[in-house]
This record gives C-alpha cells, structure tokens and sequence, in this order.
C-alpha cells in the first residue's frame, strides 16, 4: 500500500486528485489544504508520495519538499504549479523533487507521473536491498578466504548494523560446559542500558524457537522529544546440526516502522555464516563447507521470494547429476555442479517481486529486466576464487545452441558445456514446475519440448543422454514431481 500527501489550498484541486487517484486499490490518499497541518502530517506518518502545490498563500512547495525529504529520504515528491519558470524548476529538480507539473494538467498525465515516480521508487528500494547482498557476500568472501573465528564474528555483528540499519548488534556462543552464552562479539558498545542487557543475552521478552530455527521478535513503541518511534528487538538462535550454537542479537530502532520481513532475510543470513564458521571453528571443518552453506542460503532467499520455483535448485542439482554421470564427469566437477546448480538464479536477488511473482505473461520491459539476472548473479560473485569455475552455469543457462539464447548470443560449442547442460535440464524443470501465469504441464510437454529443439534450442548430445537416462528410468518424474509420464520409446521419435 503506497501512502500519497496531496496539498493545495485550493480545496476543488485536492477533491479532484483525490477522486482520481481514490480508484488505485493500493494508494492511500490523504489531503490537505492547510501546508502547515500537511507538514506536521508527513513528519509523524510514513508517506511514500507528495504531490504539493508550489505556492499556498505564505508556505511554499519547497518547504514541504524539504520537510519530506527530511523525513523520508526515497520519498517521491510532485510539484505543481500554474506559473512556472524555468528557474523555479530547476531549483525544485535540484532540491530533489521528482517532477513538475503544470496547471491546468490532464488527470491522466498525473496518474502517469505518479506511477512512474513509484516504480522508479521501488527499483532505488530494490537496489538498497541488492546493496545489502552484496555486503553479505563480503562475510562469505571473508569465510572462503580463511578468516579465523573472532574477526569473522566481528564482520557479521557490523554487517548487521551496516546493511540493516541496527543500532547495535551482539554475537553470544554456548558454552557447551556450563551451558551458558557468553558475549563474543559487539558493534556499537556504547548502546543504550536500556537494552544493552538484551544484546548481551537477557532475551526473555522474544525467546526464540532453537528446534525449529525460529528467530525471536519483540516490537515496542517510545517517544523522543513528543515524537513516537519504533524500536524492534531480535534475537536469532544459531544452530548447527540442530543443536544451539549461539545467538545473534540485535536492535532496531526507525522512525515509522518495526523490522521488516526482508530485513529478517537478512539476519537470517548473516546467521546461518556466524553458525556455519563457528562450527568450522569447533570440529576444524573445512571452511569451504561453510561458505557453501552460506552461498546456500543466499539461493533459498531467491526461492522464498518466489513461491512457485520452490525447490528448483534441489531439482535441477538431482537431474543434472544424473546426466553427467552418464557423461562420465569427475567426482571434483560434481562438486562444481552442485554449486553451479544453487548458484545458477542466484542474480534474481536483483529482480523485483513484482515481476519474479507476476501472475500472468511478463511485457517486453519486464523480460529485459528478467533477462539481467544471468549478468547480475555474474557480478555478484566476481571476484570470489572458490567460484571461479562455476561461472559458467550462471552466466550461460540461458545460451541456445542456434545462437539465439542470451545474454551474449553464444551458439554450439561456443557455449560452455555447464551452460548447454542447465539449458536442458533447467526447462524440464520449469515446464513441469507451476509458474504464476500457469499450472505445471506433464512429463510428456516436457520431453516433446526437449525433442522438438534439439539442435536448435539445445545441445542435441546433451538432450540424448538426457532422454537415454529417462529410458532408463533414472529420472523418475512421478518421484521428483509428482507426475505421470512416458518410460519408453522416447529415443525413437529423435
């Protein structure tokens, strides 16, 4: 639900805009035609867009504009004016407003710059978001390098506080002796009495589910100078092989809002890297099994976004695993594989829900945005040695044999095998798997599309030892699926 100020002392000019924008099921529209109520109103309430006339009798725009911005830094904010200058709007542009609008303007000009201010407000949210990825890849980066335990635990705590934003976070270990959780690591010591014994493992007001791995949350409301705020407390158990570990604790405070689900996402993972090192640190375990359970992690927050591709990496790593074999790949490669497989949507951190959940076809602009995810999830994981030799299922999965896949146009054997053998595989399982805009088909849709573009589509070699396999009934889709299909016969229609 979107939140929108309107402002104009001109009563009918409020009533209008109201009435127009009233038939948006998720905009919420709140009017005002006395600026200095308007005010007061954004810095209490959380307001995603302004849309104020430039000149009210004594109160101009532009103190609204900068008492919004102040309150509400992505704020979108709309001014309005009858009498417009060159200079004025470039100063309202400069000051950080989104646009300028003209009386008299056309209703559906207005509705067309509000929804483009929101979309581009919801990109710079997702971008913010992405942003906080990327700090999280520096934790597993720090773990695939070797980093020793205290350090480690040091980074995550002002991971914490960096990406989310908390006030201060707290790491605290069991002692498996006496049973007891001593502090270990602390950003920002100097934090508030108030809740410092909370951070240091007074955790009664939000305990915290260790079977289950269910994190604990307490929401309050106080008051700073007359104003209220919000202030979230959270303590994350951290468990390994379903034993407590530890706790990740921390604070939030914000002005308007409690934590977030997406920021609990965050935690979580920041989580799972403290439990997986601090395990490594007790068994002297190998530090690449953590970082591969992090980088885990990181794959699963993808499919908890998306509720309809639940599973596809655990699927494609199962089928694709039986393919290779038959290829004759080397233990060392399946271990690539499997990482390759977990690792292969992993740009789609990027895409926002609104497309990567859209319940019905996706417009040209939207599959463009869809199609960066090969690239992005590239990106992301430049630069990390361990990852070096599964670059290719991420950035090639989409590659088609004739040349016409993307994002690089790359045909035949050009494509790196890892890239032609998720092509195969990957559309198996999407056709077979429910989407948002269709059911899931059957087994036999999904082998006639395999042998109906073989050789233009996908790697004809590949697309055999897929459908030799399946003779084999070594996929069994009914198993993996759920799913009826052919058993035998298939190679003959080749």
């Amino acid at each position: 639900m979107k939140n929108i100020a309107v402002i104009d002392d001109e009563q009918y000019i409020c009533n209008i805009i109201k009435e127009a924008l009233d038939e948006f099921p998720d905009y919420t529209v709140y009017k005002f035609t006395e600026p200095e109520k308007a005010a007061e109103f954004i810095g209490d309430n959380n307001i995603d867009l302004v849309l104020t006339d430039l000149v009210m009798k004594d109160y101009s725009g532009v103190q609204i504009l900068e008492r919004t911005l102040a309150s509400h830094p992505d704020a979108v904010v709309i001014l309005m004016t009858g009498y417009p200058t060159v200079k004025t709007a470039i100063s309202v542009l400069k000051k950080g407003g989104y646009d300028y609008l003209i009386k008299p303007f056309k209703l559906e000009d207005l509705k067309s710059t509000i929804r483009r201010g929101l979309e581009l407000q919801q990109v710079k949210r997702e971008n913010v978001e992405l942003r906080s990825q990327m700090e999280l890849m520096h934790v597993t980066d720090a773990i695939n390098k070797g980093i020793k335990l205290q350090p480690l635990l040091n980074l995550v705590v002002d991971s914490a506080v960096k990406v989310l934003p908390a006030v201060s976070a707290a790491i605290l270990l069991l002692d498996r002796k006496n049973g007891e959780y001593n502090l270990q690591a602390q950003s920002n010591m100097d934090t508030d009495d108030s809740f410092n014994s909370f951070l240091r493992g007074d955790i009664s007001k939000c305990p915290v589910d260790f079977e289950k791995g269910q994190c604990g949350i307490y929401n309050e409301e106080f008051e700073i100078n007359g104003a209220l705020h919000r202030r979230s407390y959270v303590a994350f158990p951290l468990v390994s092989r379903g034993d407590p570990i530890g706790l990740l604790t921390l604070v939030y405070t914000d002005r308007f809002n409690h934590i977030a689900a997406g920021q609990i996402r965050l935690i979580s993972l920041l989580a799972s890297a403290a439990a997986s090192a601090v395990e490594s640190n007790y068994q002297d375990r190998n530090l690449q099994r953590a970082y591969l359970q992090t980088i885990k992690s990181l794959a699963n927050a993808i499919e908890a976004r998306d509720r309809y591709t639940a599973g596809h990496t655990d699927r494609v790593f199962r089928i694709a695993r039986i393919i290779v074999r038959k290829m004759g790949w080397s233990s060392a490669r399946l271990a690539q594989l499997k990482a390759g497989c977990v690792l292969h949507d992993i740009g789609k951190i990027g895409v926002p829900d609104s497309i990567l959940n859209k319940p019905g076809q996706l417009t040209e602009y939207e599959r463009n945005i869809m199609k960066k995810h090969p690239e992005l999830g590239l990106k992301i994981l430049a630069g990390v040695p361990f990852l070096e030799e599964v670059m290719p299922y991420i950035i090639a999965h989409h590659e088609k044999y004739d040349g016409t896949g993307y994002p690089y146009g790359l045909k035949g054997e050009d494509i790196p095998i890892e890239g032609r053998l998720l092509a195969v595989v990957d559309t198996f399982d999407a056709i077979l798997s429910d989407r948002p805009y269709r059911p899931g088909r059957d087994t036999k849709e999904a082998l006639d599309e395999l042998i109906k573009y073989r050789g233009s589509q996908f790697d004809p070699v590949i697309v055999d030892y897929f459908m030799e396999a399946y003779n084999e009934g070594l996929i069994n889709s009914n198993v993996i699926y759920g799913k009826t299909g052919l058993n035998v016969g298939m190679l003959n229609q080749i």
